[in-house]
Order: structure tokens, then sequence, then C-alpha cells
């Protein structure tokens, strides 16, 4: 039985839904909201959500994130330390405000030879959307804090695909929101590896047998392809720059403790010289009270100052690296890219050159066949000369009207054989 691929691929580096613009951008294509010669809006199928699905996001994030947003600012004590709109504060932090996740069954070539009967097109397309229906209500059992928003079908490109946008939901936090958007809390290894690449694999290899006669091919072990030197690489860059990134994000936590620990010793002064005020008939107590802990908080204000100046200079440290680790990349990308381009003017160069030796090797055997014609005439020239004399001896014979066979009635003479 025929075998298919399988591939689910989620929105990462480049790709990542972090801010508006992105956003927009992936809006813009999974609905085809601009004009294109190589698109058309007329063939792609809407499975979830509406034709507007920046509206579809901002209405997950009010249903999942409005109790959390309010518990959130009844704590805050600070006017500008409260959340007005959670979709448009996340919108300016650079992270991932969403995912997207493509899933495809079945490569290029698959498809094209399903098209190619016609007359069952319709049919075709409406099995292709039931077997992706069936894979989305899966995602959404399996990954109930992965809230789904929209989900279309594509049938204008190579192959029928499936992008599906939604926003992970991360539980139990307690800086900031307690529940709020977090893609690591939702896409773990684990998660990768169970879900999308085993247990929708092998729902979407049941349903592309119920529908298309064929089944996914199992997951192979280790990597799919080798890489080039450049693009292990540029793949060993990335993962150092997703660690950096995690460094980062750990520094900027210890960054905003270090703030509210120095906020509380800052409200602890208040406190003290407030009860110094209130309380004159313990004055020179709380005078000493209120010097030491004006010395302590002094002291852990300098300490934590260190510590945060500390912590600045490695962000900007790990910043520079950062910089420079995309510079790296860029350039390795680059060469990845020219090397790729050489191997295919060689490719063409080479093609040309079989071209030329196959036009070659038929002008030989050409002349090869005309050698052998010579050869042959050659030969009977040869046999011919070698007749002249009998020739010549018939030619007398004929002359002087005599009878060739009389010298030898039987042929044992070379002129009586000829």
């Amino acid at each position: 039985m025929n075998e298919v691929s399988y591939s689910a691929h989620i929105s990462n580096g480049k790709s990542a839904l972090n801010s508006k613009g992105r956003l927009s951008g992936v809006a813009k294509h999974n609905l085809r909201k601009y004009r294109s010669k190589e698109y058309d809006r007329e063939n792609i199928v809407l499975l979830f959500g509406s034709t507007n699905l920046m509206r579809d996001v901002k209405k997950v994030y009010q249903d999942t994130f409005s109790e959390a947003l309010e518990q959130y600012n009844q704590k805050q004590t600070r006017a500008d330390r409260r959340i007005d709109d959670y979709f448009e504060h996340l919108s300016g932090k650079n992270q991932d405000m969403a995912v997207e996740i493509i899933f495809q069954c079945g490569d290029k070539d698959f498809w094209e030879d399903v098209f190619m009967e016609t007359d069952k097109e319709k049919q075709n397309k409406e099995n292709i959307c039931k077997v992706y229906d069936t894979l989305l209500e899966q995602l959404q059992k399996e990954m109930p804090d992965f809230k789904v928003a929209n989900a279309v079908v594509h049938f204008d490109e190579a192959s029928p695909h499936m992008h599906v946008v939604g926003v992970p939901i991360g539980r139990g936090f307690k800086r900031g929101l307690e529940t709020k958007v977090s893609k690591r809390s939702v896409f773990t290894p684990k998660t990768l590896e169970n879900i999308l690449q085993n247990s929708l694999r092998q729902t979407a290899s049941v349903e592309m047998l119920i529908h298309f006669g064929v089944l996914v091919k199992d997951k192979q072990k280790g990597k799919n392809y080798d890489l080039t030197v450049a693009e292990y690489k540029v793949q060993q860059e990335t993962k150092r720059l997703e660690m950096v990134a995690g460094f980062l994000e750990e520094k900027q936590d210890r960054l905003f403790n270090a703030n509210q620990r120095l906020e509380q010793a800052e409200k602890e002064v208040s406190e003290a010289e407030r009860r110094l005020s209130d309380t004159k008939t313990e004055i020179i107590g709380a005078e000493e009270d209120l010097i030491q802990i004006k010395t302590e908080g002094r002291e852990m204000k300098q300490k934590l100052m260190a510590e945060q100046e500390e912590i600045r200079q490695e962000n900007l440290s790990l910043k520079t690296d950062t910089l420079i680790l995309h510079s790296d990349k860029e350039r390795l990308l680059r060469d990845v890219r020219k090397a790729t381009d050489e191997k295919e003017q060689i490719q063409v160069k080479k093609e040309g050159f079989l071209e030329d030796i196959g036009v070659l090797d038929k002008e030989f055997e050409k002349r090869l066949d005309f050698i052998n014609v010579l050869d042959k005439l050659k030969a009977l020239f040869y046999k011919l000369l070698s007749m002249i004399p009998l020739v010549r001896e018939f030619a007398k014979f004929v002359e002087e009207k005599k009878d060739i066979r009389a010298a030898s009635p039987y042929g044992y003479t070379p002129l009586g054989r000829l």
C-alpha cells in the first residue's frame, strides 16, 4: 500500500507571531486579503473562525484572560502598573502573541496524481477538508490549552495544507498574570513528540486511508536529511541564540525581582518615618529604629542598585552577542544560498556536456559504419585486383577465338575455374 508524507510545522524564529504586524501579515496570507496572480481566494476553505483573523485572536484573549487580568489589576497599588488591554500590552513586548501550525498530508507529486481525475476534483477537495477537520478536532482535544482562533485550508499552492492560528495558554504564574500567553508551557518537547508527531500522525494516517486509500509514513528516526557544513553551523548558531534569549529572559526576571525588593525596602522606610511622626512619646526609640532601618535600607538599596547595574551590563553584553549571532547567521545563510546557486549552475553545465557527448556518440557511430563500408569495398577491390591476370588471359583467348575449356576441360587451371 502506498504511503504519503506528513508534517506539522510551528511558527518560530523569523516566522514567530510576536507583534501585531506579524499577525496581520499571517492574516493577509492565510485569508488571501490581497490580490495576487499566484493565489486565489476562491481556492481556500475556512474550517474555524471568521474572515477576520485578528478579531478571532482578540476574542480568544477576551474569553481567556479577562478574569486573570482583573485579578492582577486589583493587586496593583500604582496606576502605571495596571494593564488596560492585555492584547495591546503584549504587542510591544516582542514575545509570542499567538502560534501558527501548518499541517500537510502528502507531497506535491501525490496530490497532482489525485487531481489528474478532474471529474472527482470536488469530491477530492471535500475529502481533504474532512481529513484536516478531523486533525483540527483531535488537536483541540489533546491540547486544550492551545485555543484555536482560526483554521483555513489552502488549495492554490503546491499541495493542499492547513494553517491553524491559536493562542498558547500557561497557568499558575506567580509574576504578572496568573494565566497568560506562554508558548513554552504548551509546546514542550513532550507535546511536540507525543501529540504533533505521533498521535496526530496516526489520526492523519487513518483519515488518509479512509478517504484516499493510502497510509501516512512513520516518523523517521534521527534527522530526515543530511546537513551541509554551512547549514549545520546555522542550526547550531540558532540553538545558541535561543539559549542566549532564554538566559536574557532569566536576567530580566532577576532585574524585576530586584526592583520589587527595592520598592519594598522603600515602603519599609516610609512606614518607619510615618510611625516616627505618629508616636512622639517613643521618639527616641523610633529615631533609633528609623536610623537603623534607613541604614539597612541604604545598604540594601546600594546592594540592589549594584546588582541592578551588574544585570544591566550583562544585558548589554548579551544584546551585543545576540546582534553578532544574528550577523553570523545571516552571513552563513548567504553562504548556503551562494553554494546552492553554484551547484545549480554546475548542474546546468553538466547537463549541457551530457547532451554534447550524446551528439558526439551518434556521430562516432555513423563514422564507424562508414569505415566498415570502406573496409568491405577495399576487400572487394583487392579481390578484383587479384583477378586481373585471369581476365587478361580470358580476353586473349577471346581475341584468338580459342575455347577456354580446351586447355583444361575440367577447370583445373585458374582460367578454367574462372
